[in-house]
């Protein structure tokens, strides 16, 4: 029996969010969203609209302190978990056609590349999303509001749904429901690469993952073809919507965009490619 690609898992984690949301609207449960999941009075807001609220406030406010600390322990114990198995982009980018090249397996062997020139330019890429995390606060902090919150791809969604529930239980047709579809479709056609050079929910998710614990890729050396017999093989790489590269000396910053989406693993034709659960090992 062929195993279940870890693509498909994510898809049913995804729904799965979605749909509790959905039951947390029929049913007046609480549970609330992703923006604000958690049970009654007690949620875990965005970690990122955490930070924007303190900022607008200007105020110590302890319940936004605990959310935001106990994403910070997931952040540490788990990495990027949200952006590939909570957040919906990812499922809604699986609707608009690839760019890339196709991928084949390799049976070329090259000669070897200097990993110096390689990791220069790497140090030259810029990551847009801090920048852009940055600029997020800091217009939250000029206008006293959570101004990234308008454009949330996370947020506009369940804003969606909730006007679509709401049209349908209570007849309230709101300009909302024209507006946020549009600017959410605008995102994943236009910026399809939002997550990894636009969100800055990513960013700071990454910043707090710099201590993460558990799950991290690691390479058998034995039956990876690029390791063990030289062939030029890139396939990892190219599956990851990151852009890591697992065959480089990696840091814990390079980590750190790490989503545990496994779709580099899933990719890889000589399953080569594991998430061990404490240490890394090359």
């Amino acid at each position: 029996m062929k195993p279940i690609k870890f693509s498909s898992w994510r898809t049913l984690s995804i729904s799965f969010f979605i749909l509790l949301a959905l039951v947390g609207l029929a049913f007046h449960t609480g549970t609330g969203t992703l923006s604000a999941f958690g049970y009654s009075t007690i949620s875990a807001i965005c970690p990122l609209g955490s930070i924007e609220t303190l900022i607008a406030s200007k105020t110590f406010i302890p319940a936004v302190f605990i959310s935001l600390a106990v994403f910070l322990v997931i952040s540490i114990l788990f990495g990027r978990i949200f952006c590939a198995w909570m957040c919906p982009v990812p499922l809604f980018r699986k609707w608009f056609p690839k760019t890339e090249t196709s991928q084949n397996i390799p049976t070329k062997v090259t000669e070897d590349v200097s990993a110096k020139e390689g990791l220069i330019a790497s140090a030259k890429k810029i990551d847009t999303s801090y920048f852009v995390l940055g600029g997020a606060l800091g217009s939250t902090f000029l206008f006293g509001f959570p101004v990234f919150c308008l454009i949330c791809p996370v947020g506009l969604t369940f804003a969606v749904i909730v006007g679509v529930w709401r049209l349908i239980q209570f007849n309230e047709p709101t300009w909302s429901l024209m507006v946020f579809p549009a600017v959410l479709a605008l995102e994943l056609i236009f910026f399809r690469f939002t997550c990894r050079k636009f969100c800055p929910l990513g960013a700071l998710i990454s910043l707090m993952s710099r201590a993460n614990i558990f799950f991290k890729p690691a390479i058998d050396t034995k039956s990876c073809l690029k390791a063990s017999k030289g062939a030029d093989c890139s396939i990892c790489k190219d599956a990851c919507h990151e852009e890591i590269d697992l065959h480089e000396p990696l840091t814990q910053k390079a980590l750190s965009r790490c989503t545990k989406c496994k779709d580099c693993s899933d990719a890889c034709p000589m399953q080569a490619i594991s998430f061990s659960f404490f240490k890394s090992k090359r």
